[in-house]
């Protein structure tokens, strides 16, 4: 039976749940009806099945069946509302489908809408179910069990979804570009002020070096005139006394008494000669003070660069380790301070925050913004692991450690092999083995940046873009049978 648009309005047409117009209506017991997809999800999100609109309560939930008639009617009044002129039955509608389609295909601006090849009606319902297009009486015979919704609604979630996912990587990609140029900003200051403050070392070493041989030259000359002095004094001397040696041997030749006396007197008459006994060239250069003035300088230069991880310091934060994300071999001091690996499994609780193949523990506290440091006692191991981990890590299994991943971290394997777990691993040659590790986090930077405590020296800085709750990391690794029993202790951090 044809209907009037006159006689039926959107209004009467639509589900008290979406407030759309019904998408394959059925009807409860009660007699209302609602769409099959929005009663559906109602009962399931109540604890009895009840009518939504008059909250007649059933004791079973009810087996329901699409209203067909209900669906024509629904079916017409689309029909209707897109053919303004056409006032039939299903001929009316498949006429004016038909003039659609062959006026599409005539001037070409709306591509043609394929029909179903059984039943030859629009494909206006999508089956979730075996994920095709199917035309109404394919809905009401072969797919009636089947989850069955409006083409077009499905479509459109699907474009909303595809566009959602396309803004999001959009973002992200913006995410990574503005982290390349705070990177970017940050690599030119910190080169920039390595500049100047090397600029002012070389400055000073090339004075100092400068006076150093100014004052050595100087000072050898000086010897050098000084050495010449008394050479020449001592010759002096030399002569005289080779004088007189050759006068005596003469003197003591001749025979007469009277001449050899008064020769004697002559010869043996007191010289003006030195007492050479305390006397010494000598042979300080006078650079003393200009070494001291280097090593005062080379004091003030240390104190400059530590001034950096001073700074970092003033981000200090309390540090404990979570026991419920701790792997069941690894044993906990009662603080929470200190982790170290056991010989067998304890038993512990089984939960999704546990780690349950690699031996690791996270910190209690998570960092969402800001600027945070702690630092941890690696002294007498061999092997360990130390950084930051996402929410979201895998924590189950074998687990692959690189940025992408969700961890951050620096390891020490066989006592001396640094690096940095990126895909592949950056291999950190240090010359000074660390006995504290300091930790520092900038979230808004995404820095993760890692210094040798007691020696105040910058290891290794990584630049990423953190976008969800991030935690220490902490891996004492396996004892390897006593020779890596020691713990990992979290330290309070001491303000220079």
């Amino acid at each position: 039976m044809p209907f009037s648009r006159n006689f039926l309005s959107e209004e009467q047409l639509l589900c008290s749940i979406c407030l759309d117009v019904f998408d394959n209506p059925v009807s409860t017991p009660c007699g209302h009806s609602f769409c099959m997809t929005c009663i559906g999800h109602y009962w399931d999100s109540v604890k009895h099945c009840q009518c939504p609109l008059c909250k007649q309560t059933f004791k079973r939930k009810p087996d329901l069946h699409i209203n067909r008639t209900l669906r024509e009617i629904i079916e017409q009044f689309k029909r209707m509302k897109e053919n303004p002129g056409a006032s039939g039955g299903d001929r009316a509608g498949r006429e004016a489908e038909e003039g659609v389609r062959k006026q599409d295909s005539v001037d070409g601006t709306v591509r043609p809408v394929p029909l179903c090849p059984k039943h030859h009606r629009n494909l206006e319902l999508f089956c979730r179910s075996d994920l095709e297009c199917v035309c109404v009486e394919c809905g009401q015979t072969e797919h009636q069990s089947h989850d069955i919704t409006c083409a077009e609604k499905e479509w459109q979630s699907h474009k909303t979804e595809i566009q959602e996912m396309t803004k999001e990587r959009m973002q992200k990609v913006d995410e990574i570009k503005q982290s390349l140029v705070d990177m970017k900003m940050l690599s030119e200051h910190e080169v920039q002020r390595s500049m100047q403050l090397f600029g002012a070392l070389i400055s000073s070493l090339e004075r100092s070096q400068a006076g150093l041989l100014e004052v050595t030259e100087i000072n050898r000359r000086s010897a050098e005139h000084q050495a010449e002095l008394m050479i020449r004094e001592l010759e002096q001397e030399i002569t005289e006394l080779r004088k007189r040696g050759t006068a005596l041997a003469k003197l003591a030749q001749t025979e007469n008494y009277i001449t050899g006396l008064k020769g004697y007197s002559d010869v043996s008459a007191p010289m003006s000669m030195k007492d050479w006994t305390g006397v010494s060239l000598t042979c300080d250069l006078g650079t003393k003070a200009v070494y001291s003035s280097v090593c005062q300088l080379v004091e003030q230069f240390k104190e400059e660069l530590q001034k950096v991880p001073a700074r970092i310091q003033e981000y200090a934060v309390d540090v404990t380790l979570d026991t419920n994300t701790a792997h069941p071999r690894l044993i906990l001091s009662e603080d929470k301070k200190k982790v170290w690996c056991g010989e067998r499994h304890q038993q512990v609780p089984i939960n999704h925050e546990r780690f349950d193949r690699v031996v690791c523990v996270l910190g209690c506290e998570g960092f969402t913004s800001g600027r945070h440091y702690w630092e941890v006692e690696v002294d007498g191991k061999t092997d360990w692991d130390l950084g930051v981990a996402s929410h979201s890590c895998n924590r189950k299994g074998k687990i692959t450690v690189s940025p992408s991943n969700g961890y951050w971290f620096l390891s020490l394997r066989d006592k001396s092999n640094y690096a940095f777990r990126t895909e592949p691993s950056t291999a950190l040659p240090l010359s000074l083995r660390p006995q504290k590790i300091g930790l520092f986090v900038d979230y808004e930077k995404g820095q993760l940046s890692f210094y040798n405590v007691d020696a105040k020296m910058h290891i290794y800085t990584f630049m990423d873009n953190f976008s969800e709750t991030i935690y220490p990391f902490f891996s004492p690794c396996t004892n390897k049978t006593g020779t890596n029993d020691a713990p990992l202790v979290i330290t309070p951090v001491l303000l220079d």
